[in-house]
Parts: structure tokens; C-alpha cells; sequence
């Protein structure tokens, strides 16, 4: 490496052009003094902590960088996971069907036509709607679960009924399914 050591700190970054400076003056005075033999004070002990200071402050900013970078890494790679397995995995919704069914997605109610089974799978919660680039699909609820760890705006899960009571006076009195209000 050539060069001086102000030029080797200032190319690596531990130094800015006022700092060299500014050492370059208390070093032109230190040398006046010791020619006209004043007694000179010593900062090179202060410089150098000031530089190892510096050091360690770039070392902790390019630490955090580089953890921030990875992070960012990571989310990228489980975006790109999340929709591989929901490009694997779905299927196109049927452009008709004796069904509907009716779901909000981003406060908007949106209508998907099934045939019994779908609709039945997806009443009890064995199928979930997935948010294709174009429209709407089905896809399996636990491909489902999977993606909706990795991005939750991929997918949209339909929570099954609850079992009713054995005990429930009104059992024998299903609401059906095709029931529209």
C-alpha cells in the first residue's frame, strides 16, 4: 500500500478531510514549537484513541448493515417460497358453478362460484381462497397455514363453524348452506 498513513485512512474511511486537517496543523505546530524549544505537548495518545474510536463506530455501523441486509435477505427468500408454493398448490376457482360463496378481501366482498363439494370443503375450513396475480384459486388449508406464516396477504383462511352442542334442542334444524338472506 502506498501512500501516506492520512491518505490510507482517509481511503478506508476512518477519517474525514477536516480531521486530516486539522492533524496536519497540531502537527505543523508541534514542529514550530520544538525548533524554537517550547516545551510541546504530546496528543498522540488522544489521536489514537480517537481513531480506534472511529474504527469501532464503523465496525458497529457496518455490523448492523450487514444484519439489516440479511434480514431483508430472508424476507425475500420466504416472499419467493410463500408464492412458489401457492403457484404449486392452487387451483383456478371455476369461472361458473351452482354455488356461490362470498369472502372480503381488503374490504371488498368478492364472489367465487363452486360446485357442492368445493363449497362444502371450503365451509369447513379443509379448503382456503388464494389470491392469485389474476383472480381467485383454492388451494389445501394446511399449504394454506404454511403460506400465510410467510405472507399473510397471499391467502385468505376461512374459519370452520364450531361443532354445535349435542345437547342443542335446535340440532335437528340446520341452517343450509344454499340459504341466501
Amino acid at each position: 500500500m502506498a501512500g501516506t498513513l492520512q491518505d490510507q485512512l482517509l481511503n478506508m474511511g476512518l477519517a474525514n478531510k477536516t480531521q486530516a486537517k486539522k492533524a496536519k496543523e497540531t502537527k505543523r505546530k508541534q514542529t514550530k514549537k520544538r525548533k524554537s524549544g517550547q516545551e510541546v505537548e504530546d496528543n498522540s495518545a488522544a489521536i489514537q484513541s480517537d481513531l480506534e474510536r472511529l474504527r469501532q463506530e464503523k465496525q458497529a455501523r457496518d455490523r448492523a448493515l450487514n444484519q439489516q441486509r440479511e434480514e431483508e435477505k430472508a424476507q425475500r427468500a420466504a416472499l419467493a417460497e410463500a408464492r412458489q408454493l401457492l403457484e404449486q398448490h392452487a387451483t383456478r376457482a371455476p369461472e361458473e358453478g351452482p354455488l356461490d360463496y362470498n369472502f372480503v378481501h381488503n374490504r371488498v366482498i368478492k364472489t367465487l362460484h363452486l360446485d357442492r363439494k368445493q363449497h362444502a370443503q371450503l365451509c369447513r375450513g379443509q379448503l382456503a381462497v388464494a389470491v392469485l396475480e389474476q383472480g381467485y384459486g383454492l388451494i389445501a388449508d394446511e399449504v394454506a397455514a404454511r403460506i400465510e406464516a410467510k405472507d399473510p396477504g397471499l391467502v385468505i383462511r376461512i374459519t370452520p363453524e364450531p361443532e354445535t352442542d349435542p345437547d342443542d334442542p335446535y340440532a335437528d334444524y340446520k341452517i343450509p348452506d344454499d340459504l341466501m338472506w
